[in-house]
């Protein structure tokens, strides 16, 4: 879902001939290019980087010559806490240039959903191999109800939550810049791995490293993909064991250039989280349907479990959150977003907000509205 908090950016063509960002908050220095800007991505990514990934995802969608720009941010979101803020710089700087280029609306132009797409598929600019869920939130949510994404091809489901569902936003304090750090990377290759060893086992041709992909053309229950999973998928491997086991060709295929330097990869414990997250989605999709507000908060903290011991993407401020928050009413919590710090979100009854009212959190949240335009 959408959160209240969010990114705005003020956009204008100057005549210049120049590309400025420009940040409300001073801690962020403004850059400045001259056109032609040279820019080809970064691996190190600053603010600056994320608003050029939009910016050139959309200049080579439309195959537009690069013009003088003006773009002023501002933002609540907190940076690196697990709340997709990068994401959202490079949606609102596509939407932004988008914006500059057509007339009227812009998703008369382009759908939403092949929007949301083309954000996702620019950010490997910026060192990110992104799976696309947080473009799709932001750009597809609407106001008071979850959603549900599927990808191949993207689309999504509004999800009604219970009216006495209410969501708290707690920081960790602890941040972590995807970015700027191999893990989360790294998990992407684990699993393009497990693809790898179950679309031999399979005799599956296809190119797709989607695990949902490989499960569907497999034709197995959510059971039995776990099953084998078990039985046949190494806990860990060392790349030269990958390397025999599926072949270099295959190994190739599943790195980018910044993942070569890999050189140990876990694979049972990050397909058994993949898979059962995805029971989980399919679980709590029933339970909003059904409005069983206490069945949403144990898949939550199953969900977290699992992120913490299978895919080990959380970390010890995430997990004495998520306990503390339990301990004092809140029905079910886990870590969002990408992981290794950043925020948690809890599920709370409307009625016992009140018991968390001394505790720390960021803010209070129903869902709200994903990416939309004002022009004047």
């Amino acid at each position: 879902m959408a959160i209240d908090a969010s990114t705005v950016i003020l956009a204008a063509r100057n005549s210049t001939n120049n590309i400025v960002f420009s940040n409300f908050d001073p801690k962020y220095t403004s850059w400045e290019s001259p056109i032609p800007c040279p820019w080809q991505g970064s691996s190190s990514p600053k603010w600056s980087d994320y608003l050029l990934c939009g910016w050139k995802g959309i200049l080579d969608f439309e195959k537009s010559e690069q013009f003088g720009i003006s773009f002023l941010l501002y933002g609540t979101i907190p940076p690196s806490s697990g709340l997709s803020s990068s994401s959202s710089l490079v949606c609102v700087s596509a939407l932004a240039t988008l914006c500059l280029i057509v007339q009227g609306d812009p998703f008369q132009h382009i759908s939403r959903e092949n929007f949301a797409h083309l954000c996702a598929k620019s950010e490997p600019l910026i060192g990110t191999l992104s799976g696309g869920m947080d473009q799709a939130a932001e750009v597809l949510a609407s106001e008071g109800t979850a959603l549900r994404i599927d990808f191949n091809p993207l689309r999504s489901k509004n999800i009604e939550l219970p009216e006495n569902a209410v969501f708290v936003v707690v920081h960790s304090n602890t941040e972590l810049n995807k970015g700027a750090t191999s893990h989360y990377n790294e998990r992407v290759i684990e699993g393009r791995i497990v693809a790898q060893i179950l679309k031999r086992e399979f005799s599956l041709s296809t190119p797709s490293f989607r695990l949902k992909d490989i499960q569907t053309l497999s034709g197995k229950s959510f059971e039995e993909i776990l099953k084998i999973v078990e039985e046949i998928i190494p806990e860990e491997l060392t790349k030269d064991q990958v390397i025999e086991l599926i072949g270099n060709d295959k190994l190739e295929e599943c790195l980018t250039e910044n993942t070569r330097k890999f050189t140990n990869f876990k694979l049972r414990s990050r397909a058994r989280h993949v898979f059962s997250e995805a029971h989980r989605v399919e679980l709590f999709e029933s339970a909003c349907e059904s409005k069983d507000i206490k069945q949403m908060g144990v898949l939550m903290n199953a969900s977290h479990r699992s992120c913490a011991i299978d895919y080990e993407c959380s970390c010890e401020e995430l997990d004495a959150i998520c306990e503390l928050y339990t301990k004092h009413g809140a029905l079910g919590a886990r870590l969002t977003g990408a992981g290794w710090g950043g925020c948690a979100v809890v599920l709370m009854a409307a009625d016992d907000v009140a018991n968390i009212e001394k505790l720390p959190s960021l803010f209070v949240s129903k869902p709200g509205q994903g990416i939309r335009v004002h022009r004047f």
